[in-house]
């Protein structure tokens, strides 16, 4: 039966563009933020970050690792389920060319969801911790054709930087990969 798993691909494809072209309209993206209305951003529990897991990846079993006192995991929870998480993960020297404070993991869980805002206030909740903390800026690196994440940085204040150490590396994931990342830093006394 491949003939109808093509056909089942090529539908979920089709579905997954027209979504995501409706998401990018001023129109449909006013009325998706009525939908933010009741989201709770709170530090993920072990059970959190299990949920999270099979949802970004269902084939992996979650095994519960010791939590990492150098990363703080959030979700936004709307009506008791989890629609989206991010990472706020602070890097020692020793771990260069990743050192202070680095934004990772954004994800909007539910398709749906993604263009409503829900990116935007995880990442608001992030930069708040790492502000409180006395983090001088926050660093993250994102695929240079996610134009839709690539904006909501920019609204946040985040810029296009080049971290030399860290350069190097992504050239060579390009080369192996296909892809390229960039890094965009926001600075909290600019």
């Amino acid at each position: 039966m491949p003939g109808i798993r093509a056909v089942l691909t090529t539908l979920r494809k089709g579905a997954g563009h027209s979504l995501r072209f409706l998401q990018s309209r001023a129109m449909v993206r006013a009325a998706g933020r009525r939908l933010v209305h009741g989201i709770k951003v709170t530090e993920a529990s072990p059970s959190d970050l299990a949920s999270v897991q099979s949802k970004l990846d269902p084939s992996t079993s979650y095994s519960p690792a010791p939590l990492d006192p150098a990363v703080t995991n959030l979700v936004a929870v709307r009506y008791g389920k989890i629609v989206g998480f991010v990472q706020l993960v602070r890097h020692p020297p020793s771990h260069a060319p990743y050192i202070g404070y680095w934004l990772f993991s954004l994800y909007i869980l539910n398709p749906l969801y993604r263009g409503t805002g829900i990116g935007e206030i995880l990442t608001r909740s992030l930069l708040a911790i790492g502000r409180r903390e006395g983090a001088p800026e926050v660093y993250l690196v994102v695929n240079e054709t996610n134009r839709p994440a690539i904006s909501l940085y920019h609204k946040l204040g985040f810029r296009h930087i080049t971290l030399p150490g860290l350069e190097e590396q992504l050239e060579e994931e390009a080369r192996n990969h296909g892809k390229r990342r960039i890094t965009m830093v926001k600075r909290f006394h600019e």
